[in-house]
C-alpha cells in the first residue's frame, strides 16, 4: 500500500512539470541518480512511465525504486539532448547502462586533423579523434551539429578543396583550403566547440553568455565581441528556423551562386524581394511583395499593398507606388531591411519604371531585374538584351518560384478585397437580389462594370440567374445610366 500511495504521489507532481524541453533526473530514497533522460515536453514524457502496465519490464522495476524526480529546462530539445549526454557521463545512472555500453548510438566526433571537423558517427575507430556522447537521438544530433557549424565557422568538406567552396562566400567557413594563415583562429573555434560540450551548460545561449561575461570582466573586449557576436548569430539562426520550418522545400544554393554570375552582382543574393500587381479593369487593385532568404519565403516580410494614387488600369504607376512605399518604409525604419535583389514581375517597362523609383529616393544602388511572363526573359539595368537562362537553370527555377508566390500572394488579397466589396455595392439595391445572387454575379463576372455592361441573354444564361432577376439587374443598369 506504502508503494501504490508513493507511485500516486509521484504521478500527481507530475503535473506541475512544464510543457517545454528539458532533462528529468529519477532518484532514489538516497538520492541517488538511477536514470537521466530528455525530453521534448517534460510533462508528457515522465507521465508516459506511470502507464500500467508498463510497456517494458525495466519501467516496472525503475518505477519501484523512484523516490523524487528532479527537472532542468532547456531552451530547446537540442539542447537537452547534449546536457543528457553531459550528465550521462558525469553521473553514470545504473539504468542507463544500456546506452552506455550499446556502440550503436550516435556518437559527435572531432577529427584530429590540421584544421579539425565536426562530424556524427557510430563507431569509434580513429584514436586519434576526440568523441563525444553517445546521444539517444541521431536527428537532433544531426540538427545540433549543423547549429554549431552555423556559429562557428569551422570546415565542413571532408578533404580540403583546392578553391573555396560556398560555405566560405556566405561566411560559414574561414576556407583553411587557401587560407592557412587562420590556423590559430581556427583553433580558438574548434576549442571553444570543445569547451561548450565538455561543459555541461544548459544551452548554447547560457554558454555563449557566460563567455561574453567573463571576457568582458578580464577586460579582453575583442573576445566579448566574438560572443556577442554569436548570441545574435543563434538568435537569428533560430528565428529563421521558425519561419522556414521545412528547408527541404529549398533549392540548392548553386541558384543564387548563379544569379550572381549571370546578373554580375557584387555580392550573392542573400535576400530576393518580388513586387506584382493584380487589378481586373482597374477594380480593387492591389501590389504584393514577398520576401525571400536564402531561397526560402520569409513570410515576415510579406506586405499587401492597397493601391491608393492610381485610378484606372495602369500597372506601371501601381508598380511605382508599391515599390515606393517600401523603400521610405525602410528609410523610416518602418521595414526591417534593405533587400539584395528587387524583382519585379514584368518586362522592360515596368523595369524602367522601377529604376525611376529607385533613383528618385536615392537607392539606385539597389540591383533590380524584372522577369516577364511569356518567355521567362530577364531584364536589367545593366544589360541592353534581355538575359536568357536555359529551362533548366536552377536560378531560373528560383526566380519563377519567387515569382509566381508575388502572384498568388497578390491574387488571395485581391479576392479578399472583393469579398468584402460582397457586404456593399450597388447590387444591394436591386429587387430580389440577395448575397447569395450577388455573390454568382460577382463570381461571374470580374466587376460592376461588367455587370452593367451585359445583356439580359448573358445574365439569364448564368446558373442561379432567373429571367425575372436577369431583367431586374438589366432594367437597374440602364435607369441608372439616365440620371
Amino acid at each position: 500500500m506504502k508503494n501504490i500511495n508513493l507511485f500516486r504521489g509521484l504521478s500527481l507532481l507530475v503535473d506541475k512539470l512544464p510543457l517545454t524541453p528539458g532533462i528529468y533526473l529519477m532518484r532514489d530514497a538516497r538520492g541517488e541518480i538511477l536514470y537521466i533522460g530528455k525530453a521534448k515536453s517534460l510533462r508528457k514524457r515522465v507521465r508516459s512511465y506511470f502507464k500500467v502496465p508498463a510497456p517494458i519490464p525495466k519501467i516496472t522495476i525503475l518505477m519501484s525504486k523512484v523516490r523524487s524526480i528532479d527537472h532542468i529546462d532547456t531552451p530547446t530539445e537540442v539542447d537537452a539532448l547534449l546536457l543528457e549526454a553531459h550528465l550521462i557521463r558525469k553521473h553514470q545512472p545504473r539504468y542507463n547502462q544500456d546506452l552506455k555500453d550499446d556502440k550503436s548510438f550516435p556518437l559527435l566526433k572531432i577529427t584530429r586533423e590540421k584544421f579539425p571537423r565536426i562530424c556524427v558517427t557510430r563507431q569509434r575507430n580513429d584514436k586519434r579523434a576526440i568523441y563525444y556522447g553517445p546521444y539517444t537521438d541521431a536527428k537532433l544530433l544531426h540538427q545540433a551539429v549543423n547549429l554549431m557549424s552555423d556559429l562557428f565557422p569551422i570546415r565542413k568538406c571532408q578533404l580540403l578543396p583546392k578553391v573555396a567552396c560556398l560555405y566560405h562566400h556566405i561566411g560559414q567557413c574561414l576556407a583553411p583550403c587557401i587560407r592557412p594563415e587562420v590556423k590559430p583562429e581556427y583553433d580558438r573555434l574548434i576549442n571553444e566547440v570543445k569547451r561548450f560540450l565538455g561543459g555541461g551548460k544548459k544551452s548554447f545561449a547560457q554558454y555563449l553568455n557566460d563567455r561574453m561575461k567573463r571576457a568582458s570582466r578580464e577586460l579582453r573586449f575583442e573576445d566579448a565581441q566574438f560572443f556577442k557576436e554569436q548570441i545574435d548569430a543563434l538568435s537569428k539562426l533560430r528565428k529563421k528556423r521558425f519561419f522556414f520550418k521545412n528547408p527541404g522545400q529549398g533549392i540548392s544554393l548553386s541558384a543564387t551562386i548563379e544569379l550572381r554570375q549571370r546578373l554580375e552582382l557584387d555580392r550573392i543574393p542573400e535576400r530576393i524581394v518580388c513586387f506584382d500587381v493584380s487589378n481586373v479593369q482597374g477594380d480593387q487593385a492591389v501590389a504584393s511583395k514577398v520576401s525571400f532568404y536564402w531561397e526560402l519565403p520569409d513570410k515576415f516580410g510579406y506586405r499587401r499593398y492597397k493601391i491608393q494614387g492610381v485610378s484606372g488600369i495602369n500597372d506601371y504607376a501601381m508598380i511605382a507606388e508599391a515599390l515606393t512605399r517600401m523603400l521610405r518604409g525602410i528609410k523610416e525604419g518602418r521595414e526591417d531591411f534593405m533587400p539584395d535583389l528587387i524583382m519585379i514581375d514584368g518586362g522592360r517597362g515596368h523595369l524602367n519604371t522601377a529604376a525611376r523609383v529607385l533613383a528618385r529616393e536615392g537607392m539606385s544602388t539597389v540591383d533590380l531585374i524584372s522577369i516577364a511572363k511569356q518567355f521567362e526573359w530577364i531584364h536589367s539595368p545593366k544589360f541592353r538584351a534581355p538575359l536568357v537562362l536555359a529551362s533548366d537553370s536552377p536560378a531560373l527555377y528560383l526566380l519563377k518560384k519567387i515569382r509566381d508566390e508575388a502572384h498568388r500572394f497578390a491574387i488571395t488579397y485581391h479576392r479578399k478585397l472583393k469579398s468584402k466589396a460582397l457586404q456593399r455595392s450597388a447590387l444591394d439595391d436591386i429587387p430580389g437580389i440577395g448575397e447569395k445572387r450577388k455573390r454568382v454575379l460577382l463570381g461571374h463576372f470580374n466587376s460592376i462594370d461588367e455587370i452593367r455592361c451585359a445583356s439580359i441573354e448573358k445574365l439569364r444564361s448564368i446558373p442561379g440567374i432567373d429571367p425575372k432577376t436577369a431583367k431586374n439587374v438589366a432594367e437597374f443598369f440602364k435607369t441608372s445610366a439616365k440620371r
